[in-house]
């Protein structure tokens, strides 16, 4: 059992001292940004067959600075509906509870605030290889391309300009 444990410890342990907390103040915008989401506001659908596990299932928040460190979150798995994880100018939410179907934002400078673009499984995209690139290609789009779904392989189109 201890095996196991140091394992998990190994495994997981710099990813969980890697999280970053967010200030009061962002965590509210966030919780405004989810209520936008049929799935995750307060008393929203994921709720409707079982209004306890709307008890269970506070909004949570953190951030990465670290590619890597992200990647092990995602790997981990098995999140509660509604934690949340920034990335950069990223923004994911669990929309399933113990599931992998993140709900994924942008920032937008010029308005000031996050817009909803995507919904991602990570899942299969760690497993064959391509999480870093895939997050580098949102990256290095535009606020417009996001919008259009037109980030894929932007971040290769665009190596060598300052993203």
């Amino acid at each position: 059992m201890n095996n196991s444990r140091d394992e998990y410890e190994k495994k997981y342990g710099l990813m969980w001292a890697a999280m970053e907390s967010v200030s009061e103040d962002e965590y509210n915008r966030l919780v405004e940004l989810c209520q936008k989401n049929c799935w995750i506001k307060w008393h929203g659908l994921s709720f409707m067959d079982d209004p306890f596990l709307e008890n269970d299932s506070p909004y949570t928040f953190c951030r990465f600075e670290d590619i890597t460190m992200l990647k092990l979150f995602f790997e981990h798995g098995n999140w509660n509906i509604r934690q949340g994880v920034l990335y950069k100018e990223l923004f994911f939410c669990n929309q399933v509870n113990g599931g992998d179907e993140w709900w994924t934002c942008r920032y937008d400078h010029k308005m000031e605030s996050y817009f909803p673009f995507e919904s991602v499984s990570f899942r299969m995209t760690i497993k064959e290889g391509a999480f870093e690139m895939f997050l580098n290609d949102m990256l290095a789009a535009t606020v417009e391309e996001c919008k259009r779904l037109e980030y894929v392989g932007k971040s290769t189109e665009r190596k060598g300009e300052n993203i």
